[in-house]
């Protein structure tokens, strides 16, 4: 009997050990499974972490700023002499256009009887306006615009002194553009593909239109008389400046070719479309390729879409149009032609 109860006694024993074993053997297995379902979602958290592109913004200071605007004609590479004699109103425009590149804002020539129109300086002063198709700063005062008969038989004196108004605006612009491109690097060596190169471009196309909105200032004109170009949202500084939210198509034009310079693009600032009551401007780049120039008008392109603060979308119907097929946009015959003067020079 004794027995029988021991016996029995160890039965129970050894059924409470299993029951026990078996409890702590589905914990154990019930952590292990949520550890591996941890482990995999962690996994799954990091691949997507590793995935995502992120670009470290490239903050930079005037230091950083080359000295020299970007010269997409290579014009530096010109020489002329201290008093260099000037026949035509192109190359009195190229001229400006070299000294203004080199930073130069006061400067002297010598002008062919013919180009001084009666020692006047009328060549001087659309010289100047030639200049900004590429220079595109354009907020300065004429402190000397003169020609003088000095006695030679053969040409006449010309003095160019350009002040301008705020060039610490300027600066800003140009750091602005100069770091869109630094954190958007074009291809090494420059564009050599067309597509390349537009896709490019419709990027800071986008990036312009979406940054600021119209100005209504733009659509009365008269307003913009006697006040400097800053306060008519005119400049490059109107759209690219810290803190800078509207501008009026000077100003969209201007910063377009801006960034489009740095970038190595071929891009020119125009304006037309001249009439009493209006005016306009907008861009024509030359493709990398040498294929017809494009003309591109931001402005109209931003009208057309949502034109609002933090936009995300533009139109594009006034993107790359191929000047030959454009009708809408009529370029001030000077500027046009000094442009066409400029990049057949370069193209040999």
């Amino acid at each position: 009997m004794e027995r029988t109860q021991i016996g029995g006694k160890r039965i129970r024993i050894i059924f409470l050990i299993l029951i026990i074993s078996m409890c702590l053997f589905a914990c154990a297995d019930g952590n292990s499974h949520e550890d591996i379902i941890t482990t995999s979602d962690m996994t799954e958290t990091h691949s997507e972490t590793d995935t995502v592109e992120t670009q470290t913004v490239i903050e930079l200071t005037l230091e950083d700023l080359p000295a020299l605007l970007p010269d997409v004609l290579g014009l530096r590479e010109k020489e002329y002499d201290d008093m260099s004699f000037l026949e035509t109103q192109e190359q009195l425009s190229e001229y400006v256009l070299w000294n203004l590149l080199y930073g130069k804002t006061e400067f002297e020539c010598r002008l062919s009887w013919d180009l001084s129109y009666g020692v006047s300086a009328v060549a001087l002063d659309r010289s100047c306006e030639d200049a900004m198709t590429y220079y595109l700063f354009s907020s300065y005062k004429p402190w000397d615009m003169l020609t003088e008969d000095d006695g030679d038989p053969d040409s006449v004196y010309g003095k160019i002194k350009l002040v301008y108004d705020n060039p610490e605006y300027d600066l800003e612009a140009r750091l602005a553009a100069y770091s869109y491109v630094m954190n958007n690097p074009p291809p090494d060596g420059g564009f050599s593909d067309y597509d390349e190169e537009m896709e490019y471009a419709r990027k800071i196309h986008d990036y312009v239109a979406c940054k600021v909105t119209y100005d209504p200032m733009g659509y009365t004109p008269e307003l913009l008389l006697g006040i400097t170009r800053y306060d008519g949202f005119q400049e490059a500084y109107n759209v690219l400046g810290e803190n800078q939210n509207t501008a009026v198509c000077a100003g969209y034009a201007r910063a377009f070719a801006l960034i489009c310079q740095y970038a190595g693009i071929n891009c020119a600032w125009v304006r037309g479309n001249e009439t009493e009551e209006s005016s306009h401007a907008w861009n024509v780049i030359y493709p990398c390729d040498g294929s017809e120039p494009v003309l591109v008008d931001v402005t109209w392109d931003d009208g057309l879409s949502l034109d609002a603060a933090g936009q995300t979308e533009v139109d594009d119907t006034y993107f790359y149009i191929p000047l030959s097929c454009e009708y809408e946009h009529e370029a001030e015959q000077d500027m046009a032609d000094f442009i066409q003067y400029l990049n057949a020079a370069a193209r040999g």
